[in-house]
């Protein structure tokens, strides 16, 4: 693994870390008491220091660090961790996560920054049977636990090798895609690189001894020795803990980037093209389809279909990660609103396609500011009224038949009727007798709210009409509400289970209106903040970047288009700009009511959307590979 794909990995890693982190925190508040959660977040804060200390990021591993002196101290005490504690390390995390977005934008702009120092100086490497901290011996608990095998293994670098390590490092990365490492002597972190000529490595695992070999024998490895060892010399008779459920392998988790998924899904795209202009040419040249090769269309057909779905199922996530950060916005939200409030979820392991997902996210998220500003009441008012102090949000969903049920509920003040009532009927919307009253039809209507004094809150009445707007982008997706005074509120919303939508820009060249699948646009760029140039061939460029319009591939001629932006627009493994003259909007669309009809120019497709001719035409994006 290079510099850049390590320096890539641990942006991923961080970010994952302190989202658990997050979470962690959020129940530590509620459970104070529970041991097992401290355990979980010095862990995490462990695994981002030691990354962090290989890259040098010296704020990250200083935090870092703070945090598991913290953790440590409520693991070895008496005293609880209370709310202050968990504010200053929410706060702590929030700082993490800014270090962690600038160095993105930072490598944006250059990617071969972080550099591994080395130094000379000799070190002394000691073999005797390390001293295990508390936190290494739950590691070999747990290892024990699931039935796993217990090694020592050094190895021995050549004296030739330059930069040690990295090379070291580069090893003990290989070895933890397979294994559990306990501990490395020595420990990364110290840039003294020839202590990394020779390393002793203490991990578990289910593994094959050739394979444990496999990993650590490469180039410039001169010597490699394998010890089995005993958990009982290193852990105490009252360490060890009846044995669980031992985690099978193929439970593991593998992380892949949505990039990937995205690249993944165009070679699938473009598949299914090629296929349909096999299938069109066939039937357009007169002749008899030869049979085996008609076999061999239809099951390449099918193999694509397959691989779709597969990439539909990789592309799934739970309810409960889409809502991972809620629990923190509701904490914090309600804290600025001088109240308190968090967050259940119950039933929130179903999992859903990413993008519906996100929109199912973004509408919980208006649901829950509402409730927290006109249904919650501060602490006061609820212990006067015989309640808990702290409000309860709580999100329930479950799969009915092919609908996906999801209840948004509050135990707050509920809905004020009376006063809704009298606001529509003042805005014409209900007439006075208050027959045909339909409280859901009233609160999604733009510009209805009781609040008289807007804020950065709420106040504007656009919460639950964008709410309304979500839902319909669901194929018979459908809202109910239910309140009772003193008691709160509930937002019921069921929506199709196995939705899948496809998000386009859609921008406007000359006369026509274009969809560009989103996942295949880089960025938009001014074409008055670049240059253009051309090369031998005559072709025109944009920033270095080869140019596209309707018609194809540019030529360089004395005028400047006058399109007014581009598209960087990347195709398997082809980049491009594509000229437009206007960017328009978003949309979403269902991909089950997506039908694309291929015309005589394999670029540009017309769009039936839900059996009807859509008022746009879908560009592909492999305008860029021609």
């Amino acid at each position: 693994m290079d510099q850049n794909k390590l320096f890539n990995t641990f942006l991923s890693d961080g970010e994952n870390f302190t989202a658990e982190l997050g979470s962690i925190l959020l129940k530590l508040e509620k459970h104070p008491d529970d041991k097992e959660l401290l355990d979980s977040a010095f862990r995490n804060a462990h695994s981002l220091k030691s990354e962090a200390s290989f890259l040098k990021q010296t704020d990250i591993i200083n935090i870092t660090h703070d945090m598991e002196s913290i953790f440590d101290s409520f693991r070895n005490s008496v005293k609880l961790i209370d709310s202050t504690v968990i504010d200053n390390l929410l706060l702590s995390i929030d700082r993490i996560k800014e270090i962690l977005d600038y160095l993105k934008l930072e490598r944006g702009d250059n990617k071969d920054k972080i550099k591994i120092g080395q130094n000379t100086r000799q070190g002394i490497l000691l073999e005797g049977t390390p001293s295990l901290s508390e936190f290494e011996k739950n590691l070999l608990i747990e290892a024990k636990e699931r039935g796993e095998k217990f090694y020592r293994l050094i190895f021995e670098l050549e004296n030739s090798t330059p930069l040690k390590y990295p090379k070291a490092y580069l090893l003990i990365s290989n070895l933890e895609q397979k294994v559990n490492v306990i501990r490395t002597i020595p420990s990364f972190g110290k840039e003294e690189d020839d202590l990394y000529g020779r390393m002793s490595i203490y991990f578990t695992c289910s593994i094959k001894e050739n394979e444990i070999y496999d990993s650590v024998n490469v180039d410039q490895v001169e010597s490699i020795k394998l010890v089995s060892l005993l958990y009982e010399s290193f852990l105490d008779e009252m360490d060890i803990r009846p044995v669980n459920k031992v985690l099978n392998s193929s439970e593991l988790p593998v992380k892949i980037s949505v990039q990937k998924l995205d690249q993944l899904a165009n070679y699938v795209d473009e598949m299914k093209i090629q296929i349909y202009r096999l299938k069109r040419m066939n039937k357009s040249s007169g002749a008899r389809i030869d049979d085996n090769l008609k076999l061999q269309i239809d099951g390449l057909s099918e193999l694509s279909s397959g691989l779709e779905q597969l990439i539909k199922d990789v592309s799934l996530t739970t309810l409960e990660d889409s809502f991972r950060d809620m629990g923190r916005y509701i904490r914090d939200l309600a804290k600025d609103l001088g109240k308190e409030a968090s967050l259940e979820l119950e039933g929130c392991d179903i999992k859903v396609e990413r993008r519906a997902g996100e929109i199912i996210s973004e509408i919980i998220l208006h649901i829950i500011r509402n409730a927290l500003d006109h249904g919650i009441e501060s602490p006061s008012e609820r212990v006067s009224l015989g309640k808990a102090r702290s409000g309860i949000i709580k999100i329930s969903a479950e799969r009915v038949d092919d609908k996906l049920n999801i209840t948004v509920s509050d135990d707050g003040a509920g809905i004020d009727t009376d006063k809704i009532r009298e606001i529509a009927e003042f805005k014409g919307l209900i007439k006075n007798d208050g027959k045909d009253y339909d409280l859901l039809s009233i609160l999604t209507h733009p510009g209805i709210s009781t609040r008289d004094n807007p804020d950065t809150i709420s106040g504007r009445g656009i919460g639950l009409d964008i709410v309304n707007q979500k839902i319909g982008q669901f194929e018979n997706g459908e809202i109910k509400i239910t309140t009772s005074k003193g008691e709160g509120t509930s937002f019921s919303i069921s929506i199709p289970g196995g939705f899948t939508l496809s998000t386009f820009q859609l921008v406007r060249c000359g006369s026509n209106v274009l969809a560009v699948p989103s996942r295949s646009i880089e960025s938009t760029v001014r074409t008055d903040r670049g240059f253009y140039d051309s090369n031998d061939d005559g072709f025109l460029f944009f920033n270095g970047n080869p140019v596209f319009t309707m018609d194809g591939r540019s030529l360089s001629t004395d005028k400047t288009p006058n399109e007014e932006y581009g598209l960087i627009l990347r195709h398997l493994d082809s980049q491009g700009v594509f000229l437009v003259d206007e960017i328009l909007f978003t949309k979403d669309i269902p991909e089950e009511r997506l039908t694309l009809i291929i015309e005589e120019n394999q670029y540009l497709y017309k769009v039936s959307t839900n059996n009807r001719h859509a008022d746009f035409l879908y560009l592909n994006p492999a305008i860029v590979t021609m």
